[in-house]
């Protein structure tokens, strides 16, 4: 007797506590955006549901359309991938419990007569006790019942995905990437977030698609404009305006060929700080219809060029790379492959005898060779290529720096050098009156409503004039000092009389 009222205790336990579970199970389903999300992310991991964007290439119409039409195409397409993907778990869980508890039902109704007709046989005693054991799976269906309704609810309103915007614009670039760059950033980024989220890998995710895609990755058409060129470096000599123009003319004819031929070396632009290198580079640039990107020698270790793991404590995607994407302002801009690539500063790291200097040499100087031209970047971890079209730029005679540089004597017989010898009087004049002076006196007028009558006096200018006239130095360094003092003192003048008048 006492046995089976511990056992009716015990049944009678299990039939109030079971419930009251599967209740708690549905509210938490029903509640649980957060829980679902998880299930849902460790389901597009585990399925690899970027591996669906593989048949875009093959399509007729991808591989026709142009750069943008293409970006449409994996847009689109990404959307479509993640609309099943966030109803294909809900599904294929319905599935699994509805599977899992028809065989056992199916078999109980078909010998449903038979079991009757057992029970019928059996003792009152025995009848209790399968009474009180046959609500046991009645209750435990409840749960599978509540898992089933919550997902019938997640299949037509899914909860929103945070990193929805991230999974598109990978997507619509996806296959306009290398594959080592799809495989890091898929099975790295996205499918360890997705496995193991948490604010890390969530930080590292946007962090490196705001750099891996901005990487160019086609080749935009270039066109050579001998008037636009000429326009553009109109303060320069003739000869210089007349060699420049032949340098943009070559370069956009190579980069048009099919085969290219070998030894495509860089240009050297030689010539005083403040002789219009870097002005020239950006103009013909412009000219051409590309982006320049221009990266620094000064201070540089291997670790700057070529950028360091994420995981390090400093990681960084190096010069080379914020160079080349230095004209995109997000991961959604469309980079292009044939950009300038100006190198500046380049003589002052020959000039250096440092072990770190020779370091930086070593790995330029064959970066620099057409043979090579890319290198592995361990940020981003794939292969970077550089530019075709590169100009160094320095103040030394880089044949003459060559002979107490025997690893570098080989190239440097190579370069073709481009003398900036400065500007004339006319020039400079012409650049001071119609550029420079008009353009300070609009940013000094920008910072005040009594300020907007700001502008230099004919005494001024004279004094510019003179100055001019006796500057010796062959760029243009010392007239923009000079004008930067003259409207530095005007705006100190203005100032003091303002403030007297005030008391």
């Amino acid at each position: 007797m006492k046995f089976r009222m511990i056992k009716l205790i015990f049944y009678s336990f299990l039939l109030t506590s079971l419930p009251a579970e599967a209740l708690q199970n549905i509210a938490g389903s029903l509640g649980g955006d957060q829980q679902q999300l998880n299930y849902i992310r460790e389901y597009m991991a585990t399925h690899r549901i970027f591996d669906r964007l593989d048949f875009l290439p093959k399509r007729d119409s991808f591989r026709k359309t142009n750069i943008l039409g293409k970006i449409r195409q994996g847009e689109q397409a990404s959307k479509e991938m993640l609309w099943q993907a966030k109803r294909e778990y809900p599904v294929y869980t319905i599935n699994e419990h509805v599977l899992a508890y028809a065989i056992p039902v199916a078999l109980l109704l078909w010998n449903r007569q038979y079991l009757w007709q057992w029970f019928q046989t059996i003792s009152a005693e025995s009848k209790m006790m399968f009474t009180v054991l046959a609500a046991i799976p009645a209750v435990l269906f409840v749960d599978p019942i509540s898992t089933v309704c919550s997902q019938i609810y997640y299949a037509a309103l899914p909860p929103s995905i945070p990193e929805t915007d991230l999974i598109y614009t990978y997507g619509s670039k996806k296959n306009l990437l290398d594959r080592g760059t799809q495989r890091y950033i898929e099975d790295e980024l996205f499918y360890t977030f997705w496995q193991s989220p948490s604010s890390e890998s969530i930080t590292r995710l946007h962090k490196i698609l705001d750099k891996a895609l901005r990487l160019p990755f086609y080749t935009k058409p270039l066109t050579y404009n001998k008037a636009k060129i000429t326009e553009a470096l109109k303060h320069f000599s003739d000869e210089l305006i007349d060699r420049l123009n032949r340098f943009a003319l070559a370069e956009i004819t190579f980069q048009k060929m099919d085969i290219h031929p070998q030894g495509h070396y860089p240009v050297y632009f030689q010539g005083a700080p403040g002789t219009g290198k870097s002005y020239a580079a950006k103009q013909l640039a412009q000219a051409m219809g590309t982006n320049l990107a221009v990266i620094s020698l000064d201070g540089a270790t291997i670790d700057d060029m070529t950028g360091t793991p994420f995981e390090s404590y400093d990681g960084k995607a190096g010069r080379l790379v914020d160079a080349i994407i230095a004209n995109t302002v997000s991961s959604k801009d469309i980079n292009h492959k044939n950009q300038v690539l100006f190198v500046d500063e380049f003589d002052m790291l020959l000039l250096k005898s440092d072990k770190q200097a020779e370091e930086v040499i070593g790995f330029l100087l064959k970066l620099l060779d057409p043979a090579h031209r890319s290198f592995y970047n361990p940020y981003l971890k794939t292969n970077i290529r550089l530019p075709d079209t590169v100009i160094l730029a320095g103040n030394s005679d880089i044949h003459e720096l060559s002979k107490n540089i025997p690893q570098l004597e080989a190239m440097a017989s190579r370069l073709d050098k481009v003398v900036f010898e400065g500007f004339s009087t006319d020039a400079k004049r012409e650049i001071a009156f119609e550029s420079m002076i008009p353009q300070l006196e609009e940013s000094y007028q920008s910072t005040a409503k009594d300020m907007k009558t700001f502008a230099l006096s004919d005494f001024e200018k004279a004094k510019i004039e003179a100055f001019i006239i006796q500057d010796q130095d062959p760029g243009l360094r010392s007239l923009e000092k000079y004008i930067n003092e003259i409207f530095e003192m005007k705006l100190q003048v203005l100032t003091d009389t303002k403030m007297e008048n005030e008391f």
